[in-house]
């Protein structure tokens, strides 16, 4: 055909892949199509991708045969070659797949000529010395060859018959079969040549090329089989370990094992496979094509009725049976033919995993297997067990197995009893393979008695992904395998998700099989003693950095430079090595690497082993490595810094800061080409993963590194403990079903020591919410008994944090003992804290015990307690996979436990030697740095176990936060994350007063009240340790304030983990912490200072002793009681109670360090805007724990609870936002009160904060129901435990008592009541203040309420047994009955003490504080006085609250502003400054002109911020100006009566002297002859212009027509108020002029409801202008306005690249862009042709102009037009400008218009123009800009036919009319489109309101994310749950 180079010589051997088999029934030739390189496969992937754009495409009768050329097939186009044309068609040969094709002139284009020098990617062969005995092929002979399509095989070139490129291959394992099994014959070598040539009618030496592609066509048409899909039998490692199930027993020389770590999947599968077919069998099969042949894949329905994967064992017949293979089950049946289907494709996809098996070692004695021998063989392991496959012996297709039990007996041993004949060895069975494994391919049919021996194997050493839940090394090597028949293989990494389980099915096609071993070669790299020279690649720490041989670095700068440019246009493919390529996502560039751990998520951890970093890397920037770069070896070995003080363990030795300062230094140093390192090799060893490391020397020119730094600097001791992480959680020991072989993910919560500890199974996290939910239930209904359980009684009791949990009694004596049986501790409580478990606790006792009890295996009886201790710190409170080994008693399970990557046992093991060890010669030290302090006794680490509080400690590298989690964090993470550890939420429902929980030790009785931390707060006044009192002689020092700078980046760790608003970070440079920890410990030489603790007070710095450590650390004071402090270590974060003998006085020189720890807060998210959701606890300490942080400060303030400052911080981990993470477990403040769930606990605390539900309403006397509640039973000066149900302010919030029995007991009576049917004229006689029974819309639920005012047929309501309100249609209310009438409410309405409201008035932020600082927190309360509330008919308790120790009355003293003094006099005016007379809150501020004026003020209106008000629009002018009143009428009739009296009064000629801008007065209104309250706002001779500030409008008013205001009107707020609507900037656009009828149109006389969000005085008249937003007939009025809203434009593109950088931060609110109407006239009405997208088309784009998510524009991904439109734009912008064209413009003409920031033309549009200035937008961008009439040229022709190549957008499923985007919207979609290619699909298409161009509305996915779903949660629609929703119909 074609003379390319590139083919083998004769005689040299190959390796090729076979892609296709052919067989010539006429010559008895086989043919074959195959690939010769697989490893320039990236070559031709680069060399598809650059032809993809032909040059130019064929003309009518165009090109001759032999022409080579590109023929495009479904839409790809292809190498080809010309062979024959006949009129119209084109026969072509197409180059890389080895076929013909027809095709037309049309389908056909030229190529560049260079492509073609390439060789074909895949070439035609002969299977040399071969042909069939007969005319055709046999069955036997068709089933082998179609076996072979993916096989790898060497081969040796014979011949190549030039110039048409047959080669003549022979393939000696494939004719050896062939022949062997009597299916063909050999032939000689040259009789065989000779012979293909005849076939193939080529005249010897001569070419004839039409006449091969002729009888080709006839092979390939005729002959070609079909290729039947097999199933892939991943060939496992031998001398490997699995976890098995053994499915299948015929006698211990044939049976089937399943590897278990896939049975899940298995399982699923066959579910699948069950349902497809049982689905299917319904419907009519005709069509479909039955498997025929023996060995065909299958599904069949088994004899137990469910449908299989399976295997054809013969040839189908016409009718009756046929035996089939079961090949996940590996069972044999006979089934009819009716019940075996095709297997749907689908099902092939995940390889088989059971395999035939025989026991090692083990024959039987001739005599054949007994039926006893078997069912001993089904005892021992039917259950599942460990095998480990010794060998395959390939020619019977078996794998030869060691089995064990459950409890390590070798199953093998039991039958070795017999003598007799062995199995042949590995080594004889393996001695003749050398090719790929070729499957049994010649099955033993009926008849067919001849045995099959098919010696081969393939070495297949390389590494796959490692499972890590696997305890063994788990790979599978990918090789196609059959059990009895041929398959076809493949090596293609296959990763399936199947229902939810992932499962890493690999398969390895032994590409990197040698180039591990290059990767850990390091121990035959390097003699010790030798030296070489090196340089420093990575550093981590002086125990472990790496090195590269500078021998190798022009190799290795090569290799870089070529991965560079071979990486750089690829995409994501599957991983078929741990070998592979990723790109450090630090530097962008590619590196060899190695993956070295998977997540459950997109990352991965790689080791990149030229360099030696580890990082995590997202899986789409890792790509398998092409074989190419395998030829050098790893270049980076891992050392050690050998020590001098101890040569013999240099790991044991801590290296300073300093140190490692210094090393660094001299690394960087040597980087200049005149200094060089050389390394000498002290000792090899192996790192703690197994792994070489070199314990070396570096040295200098100068001298070693060792002694350097040895002189330089002392060795610090190993870094302190660690305190321990204590569980405080609860859990179960019940197997449930778990087996030995079983594998479990587990959370580990107590420990008494290794050989017993307690879990709990993640599994079961719903059967214990489920139980605790009984039992919450049943304590809150029990009744007290004088009559406790007994010993061993089960009971409830309550544990420390103060929750009911199941439990048994197991002493009586001398102590109360309790098991809590869902945890696994024991502990000691009071009598009052257990109660008998009720005869109705059904689920209570049918749900098992939630402990599980395990003991690590293989580990000794006896363990140090240094190493249960460590235990306790690295695996108590994770979550760990335990693999069961076997079971013990009691239902104790032994186990193997994997933390991560770690193996625990191996660990434990190790540290256990390493310990014997260092005692025997009285050394003790620990390896891992960590040493155990002040263990005092036996009872040590249960005490641990049992504290609340810890200290962390952090050295050098790495911050242990799991260990310095405080019982804060526990209690905060563990106890509320219910779905991962299943361990009670704590609620606010505490009875406060009683005892907690003691526990009480065998030797010693200790408190355990630590582990409930308390958020004490401390005194307002004080500052971050200040504190300020009464008392002489108190200690008042202070610590410093961490040194942290705002917006600077610092590298932390995070010390300690409470919450995202709560968490405490340290600094990665330790040795100011090391150097403080070391001056502490001295303090405990120092005598007590008996006086010292009697000066401390909360802000006190001082030393505490950690009893967990004994050790002594820096705290503050945070609490004081009798002898206990309570305080807070703040080098750390964590708290805990100390006594006070165990503090001593600070020293000078340590109070003047900063703390070392900083309490931080993640910005963005306000506390009293929203909640977090539950998982966000353990999901946010997963995210931070043991990781390097980058922290950026943006504020600081002093925190409310304890006395330091609190940073709101923004956190980039592992490349991560974690504040964006964050979002999705953020819940913003919902608008109703009452949930659905547990109204009494859930009521209002979040519900209540914004938009509020509370409408203080004036309540109006009438014939009515006069029915009233019981006063709520509360005496004065009695002191109550409550907490606040709804919370407004600090002058209305409602209080509901701690104990909530009686509420329960209402709320019971009330549902029931509710029931009744409805009494028809009941509603009638409600007026405001009847009580009745109310349907609460969100839950459905009936509540006791109070009517406040009616309307029409609705009534508002007032829950009193919680506080909340809302509108309820007439329907929903229900009588009350008499009962629930006579029981006082259980929520009473309160006010902060001490705050006189007609005397000053709150500032803005005291809502959000006061709400903070009460919700879900038990109150002391104490009233002092009580009056009825004036607006609603309930009486109001003036209060005094206490929370958590602070006076919420002196803490709120901060937000209060008393009102100035009045500074005129009522009868006698004077003059005075607006500063004398001005308030800074509720009077309004006057601008007064000069003169005696009168500057008496009104109050402000009475209208509080996020609060709903009914409202009616008085005076409308536009949106910006308006002024509304309230609904309730009932002050302003008062004001406008009391105004006509005093309006009669004789005029005071002097008064109308006094009066100013500002000046109150009563005024005449001309139209209807009365008197209105008024206010001047400007003066002109005798006449006034007065605003009415109870109506808003404005007018002139004579001199005559003013009189003096009565104090009495002025005391009373203004009953209008004038609005701006929220959301309209005014310096950011203007309105359009319909806006204003149709603004007025929409409000004018309709009830509107009006909620407030701003307050801002207005800049004109002296009043307060409220920033609102408003609701009319269910219609969002700021919505609507859009429409009529202009933003100001600002120019779009950016300066250095216009295509890419046009708009992220230009157009980032929807303010900047142009609303432009295009207005018809004479102008240029030239229009550009709209873009060539299709609808339901989707087309890969970039997102050029983002602005928001209803307007950004998009462009094609292929930017070949655009580069051509660039160009020819730059060429027509350099024409003379036509100075008339410019005067044609208008909007909608195209142009060029010059782009000022880079003065390059681009295509534009005009959208408006201004004098001489145009708005245009670049078409081809969608940013837009200002240009001046000089720089816009006449657009070519040949350009306005060209579409723009971007289109104008909006994503689909968002109509703007009926909801809005929220202000997060536009950074979160910036930032999720810009620079990222996109999937675009269009739907539909409409004009652009308001700029010519179309609009497209598209659905766009993202990273495989679509990106419309994931804008759902920032629409805000107009229908969603609001604050008054419930009035929405009635309002219509």
């Amino acid at each position: 055909m074609c003379s390319i180079p590139g083919l083998p010589i004769s005689g040299s051997e190959v390796p090729v892949r076979i892609i296709r088999v052919n067989q010539n029934p006429n010559c008895g030739l086989v043919e074959l199509w195959v690939n010769m390189d697989d490893g320039r496969k990236h070559i031709y992937e680069q060399m598809s991708e650059e032809i993809q754009i032909p040059n130019r495409k064929f003309k009518e009768s165009e090109g001759k045969p032999g022409d080579l050329c590109l023929v495009c097939i479904s839409g790809t186009w292809h190498r080809a070659r010309i062979v024959l044309i006949q009129i119209e068609t084109y026969n072509v040969f197409l180059i890389d797949q080895g076929q013909h094709h027809i095709t037309t002139s049309e389908t056909l284009a030229w190529g560049p000529s260079d492509i073609f020098l390439l060789p074909p990617e895949i070439e035609s062969c002969i299977l040399a010395n071969v042909v069939s005995l007969e005319n055709h092929w046999p069955e036997k002979a068709t089933k082998f060859l179609k076996s072979l399509p993916g096989k790898k095989i060497k081969g040796l070139v014979q011949h190549v018959l030039m110039p048409d490129r047959i080669i003549i291959l022979d393939i000696p394992i494939v004719v050896k079969h062939m022949c062997k099994f009597g299916v063909a014959k050999k032939m000689l070598v040259d009789e065989f040549k000779c012979h293909a040539l005849e076939c193939l009618q080529l005249p010897k030496g001569e070419r004839s090329e039409a006449i091969l592609t002729t009888v080709k066509q006839n092979l390939k048409v005729s002959c070609q089989l079909e290729k039947h899909d097999q199933y892939l039998y991943p060939e496992l490692l031998t001398d490997t370990f699995e976890k098995v199930y053994v499915t299948e027993v015929t006698n211990p020389q044939n049976f089937f094992c399943k590897l278990q770590i896939f049975s899940k999947a298995v399982k699923i599968l066959s579910e699948q496979i069950h349902q497809h077919y049982e689905e299917s069998s319904k419907v009519s099969a005709l069509g479909e094509a039955q498997p025929q042949t023996s060995g065909d894949p299958c599904a069949a329905r088994g004899i137990d009725g469910r449908w299989h994967r399976s295997l054809l064992k013969q040839n189908m017949s016409s009718d009756g049976t046929v035996e089939i293979l079961h090949v996940d089950e590996g069972k044999t049946e006979f089934v009819p033919a009716g019940d075996i289907k095709p297997l749907h494709g689908k099902f092939m996809r995940m390889p088989v995993v059971t395999y035939p098996c025989s026991l090692e070692g083990v024959k039987d004695d001739g005599t054949g297997w007994t039926t006893n021998q078997t069912d001993c063989l089904k005892s021992l392991i039917l259950s599942g067990t460990v095998a480990k496959f010794d060998y395959h012996n390939i020619s019977q297709d078996i794998y030869y197995v060691t089995l064990c039990t459950a409890h390590g007996a070798c199953i093998n041993d039991c039958f070795r009893e017999k003598p007799g004949l062995f199995p042949p060895s590995k080594t004889e069975i393996d001695s003749n393979v050398q090719n790929e494994a070729i499957p049994s391919s010649f099955p033993s049919s009926p008849g067919d008695e001849q045995c099959v021996d098919v010696q081969n194997k393939v070495d297949t050493n390389g590494h796959g992904l490692q499972e890590e839940s696997s305890t063994s090394t788990n790979k599978l090597a990918g090789n196609g395998r059959m059990s009895d028949l041929p398959t076809s293989g493949t090596d293609d990494i296959q990763i399936k998700k199947n229902s939810g389980n992932l499962d890493l099915i690999i398969q390895s096609n032994g590409h990197l099989s040698d180039f591990h071993s290059k990767v850990q070669n390091d121990d035959d790299l390097f003699t010790v003693g030798n030296g070489v020279n090196v340089k420093v690649s990575y550093v981590e720490s002086l125990h472990k950095f790496w090195c590269q041989t500078t021998e190798n670095g022009d190799s290795l700068r090569l290799l870089m430079q070529d991965m560079q440019n071979h990486y750089a246009s690829g995409h994501p493919q599957p991983l078929v090595e741990s070998i592979c390529v990723a790109r450090n996502p630090d530097d962008g560039i590619w590196y060899r690497a190695r993956i070295m751990a998977t997540h459950n998520s997109p990352l991965v951890d790689v080791s990149f082993i030229d360099y030696g970093q580890t990082l995590k890397v997202p899986l789409r920037d890792v790509r398998p490595i092409d074989p190419d770069f395998l030829r050098l070896n790893a270049q980076a070995f891992q050392c050690c810094l050998f020590n001098l003080k101890n040569p013999t363990n240099p790991t044991a030795v801590a290296w300073t800061d300093s140190a490692l300062a210094k090393f660094r230094k001299i690394v960087d140093l040597s980087a200049s080409p005149n200094i060089g390192l050389k390394c000498i090799i002290k000792s090899v060893s192996s790192d703690d993963e197994g792994m070489p490391l070199n314990v070396v020397d570096i040295e200098t020119p100068s001298d070693s590194v060792c002694t350097i730094l040895a002189q330089e600097c002392e060795l610090a001791e190993a870094y302190k403990q660690i305190p321990p992480h204590v569980p405080l959680d609860a859990y179960n020991y019940c197997t449930h079903d778990i087996e030995v072989g079983g594998k479990e993910i587990v959370w580990v919560k107590s420990l008494e020591n290794v050989n017993h500890f307690y879990c709990q199974l993640e599994r079961n996290s719903h059967l214990f919410d489920t139980v605790m939910e009984q039992v919450k239930q049943l304590m809150d209904q029990r009744q007290i008994t004088d009559h406790p359980p007994g010993l061993n009684g089960i009971c409830f009791a309550k544990y420390i944090d103060n929750q009911w949990y199941r439990g048994q009694i197991v002493e009586m004596s001398p102590k109360l003992k309790v098991h809590f049986v869902d945890n696994g501790q024991t502990l000691a409580v009071n009598e009052s804290d257990i109660c008998p478990f009720p005869t109705e606790a059904s689920i209570g006792r049918s749900v098992p015990v939630q402990a599980v009890p395990l003991g690590l295996f293989d580990v000794p009886a006896e363990v140090p307690q240094e190493v249960n201790q460590w235990f306790v710190d690295h695996v108590i409170g994770h979550s760990v996979t335990i693999s069961v080994v076997a079971k013990g008693p009691k239902g104790k399970l032994i186990v193997e436990l994997l933390n991560g990557s770690l193996n625990v046992n191996v660990e434990v093991r190790e540290r256990i030697s390493k310990l014997t060890q260092q005692k025997k010669t009285g050394l003790i030290q620990q390896t891992d740095q960590q040493v155990c302090i002040g263990v005092p006794n036996e009872d040590f680490l249960m005490q641990e176990l049992r504290k609340g509080s810890k200290v962390t400690k952090r050295t050098e590298e790495k911050v242990h936060s799991t260990n310095g989690m405080c019982a804060k964090d526990e209690l905060r993470i563990h106890l509320q994350s219910i779905t991962n550890v299943s361990v009670p939420e704590v609620e606010h429902r505490i009875t406060l007063n009683e005892p907690t929980l003691d526990a009480i030790l065998e030797d010693k009785e200790t408190s355990l009240a630590e582990t409930f931390i308390q958020d004490d707060k401390s005194d307002p006044e004080m500052t971050h340790s200040l504190v300020s009192s009464p008392e002489e002689n108190l200690n008042i020092l202070m610590y410093k304030r961490p040194n942290i700078s705002l917006n600077k980046t610092e590298e932390v760790y995070a010390s300690c983990i409470v919450e995202p608003h709560h968490f405490w970070c340290q600094y990665t440079n330790t040795e100011d912490l090391n150097m403080v920890s070391k001056l502490a410990q001295e303090v405990e030489q120092e005598q007590q200072d008996l006086i010292f603790p009697q000066t401390l007070v909360p802000g006190s710095p001082c030393f505490a002793l950690f009893s967990s450590d004994n050790q002594w650390y820096r705290a503050q004071v945070i609490q004081k009681t009798e002898n206990t402090l309570h305080v807070l270590f703040i080098d750390y974060g964590n708290e805990t109670d100390v006594d006070i003998k165990n503090v001593r006085p600070l020293p000078q020189s340590l109070l003047e360090k900063a703390p070392q720890a900083f309490l931080c807060s993640l910005k963005g998210f306000d506390k009293s805007k929203g909640s977090w959701k539950d998982e966000v606890y353990d999901d946010f300490d997963s995210l931070l724990l043991d990781k390097p942080l980058k922290l950026t400060v943006f504020n600081v303030e002093d925190h409310a609870d304890c006395a330091v400052p609190q940073y709101a911080v923004e956190i980039w981990c592992d490349g991560v936002n974690v504040n964006s993470s964050m979002q999705k477990y953020w819940k913003p403040v919902s608008k109703e009160c009452v949930t659905k769930e547990s109204p009494q606990t859930e009521t209002s605390l979040q519900d209540c904060q914004t938009e509020s539900n509370l409408m203080h309403i004036s309540v109006s006397k009438g014939n009515v129901n006069t029915c009233k509640y019981k006063e709520p039973d509360i005496s004065k000066n009695k002191t109550e435990m409550v907490y606040a149900s709804c919370i407004v302010e600090p002058h209305y919030l409602w209080c509901q008592y701690a104990n909530a029995q009686e509420l329960n007991h209402v709320s019971s009576l009330a549902q029931e009541a509710g029931q009744a049917q409805q009494d028809t004229q009941f509603p009638q006689t409600l007026g405001p203040g009847s009580p009745c029974l109310a349907l609460f819309s969100s839950d459905n639920q009936w509540y006791r309420a109070q009517v406040t005012h009616r309307a029409d047929d609705e009534f508002h309501v007032i829950f009193i047994d919680y506080g909340n309100e809302t509108d309820v249609d007439i329907k929903n209310v229900r009588q009350l009955p008499q009962s629930l009438l006579e029981k006082a409410p259980q929520a009473f309405l309160c006010s902060l003490k001490g705050f006189d409201k007609s005397k000053g008035s709150w500032k803005d932020e005291v809502y959000d504080d006061f709400y903070s600082l009460l919700v879900d927190k038990p109150l002391k309360l104490t009233v002092f006085n009580m009056e009825n509330h004036s607006e609603i008919a309930v009486p109001q308790y003036a209060v005094q609250i206490k929370c958590d120790g602070v006076d919420v009355s002196s803490e709120m003293q901060k937000y209060w502003e008393p009102v100035a003094k009045e500074c005129v006099g009522k009868e006698n005016p004077q003059t005075a400054s607006a500063q004398d007379c001005q308030t800074e809150s509720n009077m309004m501020h006057i601008s007064v002109s000069k003169g005696n004026v009168n500057t008496c003020l009104f109050k402000e209106p009475d209208i509080s911020k996020n609060k709903t008000e009914m409202v009616y629009a008085s005076s409308i002018v536009e949106p910006h100006y308006f002024w509304c009143q309230y609904v309730n009428t009932e002050m302003l009739n008062q004001v406008s009566k009391l105004a006509q009296e005093a309006g009669q009064a004789q005029q005071d000629t002097m008064f109308p002297k006094t009066l100013g801008p500002g000046s109150p007065c009563l005024a005449l209104f001309s139209s209807d002859n009365q008197w209105y309250r008024a206010k001047v706002t400007q003066r002109a001779d005798d006449e006034f212009h007065v605003i009415f500030i109870d109506y808003g409008n404005e007018s002139d008013v004579n001199v005559m027509n003013v009189r003096r205001l009565p104090q009495s009107l002025l005391e009373k707020a203004p009953q209008a108020f004038l609005c701006s609507l929220k959301g309209f900037d005014k310096s950011k656009g203007s309105w359009k002029d319909e806006v204003y009828d149709d603004f007025y149109s929409l409000l004018v006389d309709k009830p509107l409801k009006l909620t407030v969000f701003n307050m801002e005085d207005h800049s004109e008249i002296a009043v307060p202008q409220y920033a609102v937003e408003i609701k009319c007939d269910g219609v969002d009025v700021n919505s609507a306005m859009q429409k009529y809203w202009e933003p100001v434009a600002k120019e779009c593109v950016t300066k250095e690249n216009p295509q890419t950088e046009v708009s992220v931060q230009d157009l980032q609110t929807v303010s900047n862009m142009i609303n432009i109407f295009v207005s018809k006239g004479n102008v240029n009405t030239c229009v550009f042709k709209e873009p060539g997208i299709s609808k339901n088309k989707t087309e890969m784009v970039y997102a050029s102009c983002i602005v928001e998510p209803h307007y950004f524009w998009c462009q094609y991904a292929n930017t070949w037009d655009l580069n051509q439109v660039s160009m020819l734009a730059q060429e027509a912008g350099q024409a003379q400008q036509d100075t008339m064209f410019p005067q044609t413009l208008g909007p909608g003409s195209p142009c060029l218009a010059l782009f000022s920031s880079d003065n390059q033309w681009y295509r534009a549009q005009v959208t408006h123009r201004a004098d001489d200035d145009f708005n245009v937008i670049f078409i081809d961008y969608g940013n837009e800009s200002d240009v001046n009439i000089k720089n816009v040229r006449r657009l070519p022709q040949s350009l306005l036919k060209k579409a723009p190549q971007a289109l104008l957008c909006s994503l689909k499923g968002f109509d703007k009319s009926k909801g809005s985007w929220k202000d997060e919207v536009y950074d979160d979609f910036n930032s999720l489109l810009v620079d990222k290619p996109l999937k675009l699909t269009v739907f539909d298409m409409e004009d652009h309101a308001e700029i010519a161009v179309p609009q497209y509305a598209v659905e766009i996915e993202c990273g495989g994310v679509v990106v419309n779903t994931l804008m759902e949660k920032y629409w805000k629609g107009l229908d969603k749950d609001h604050a008054l929703e419930e009035g929405k119909e009635s309002d219509k």
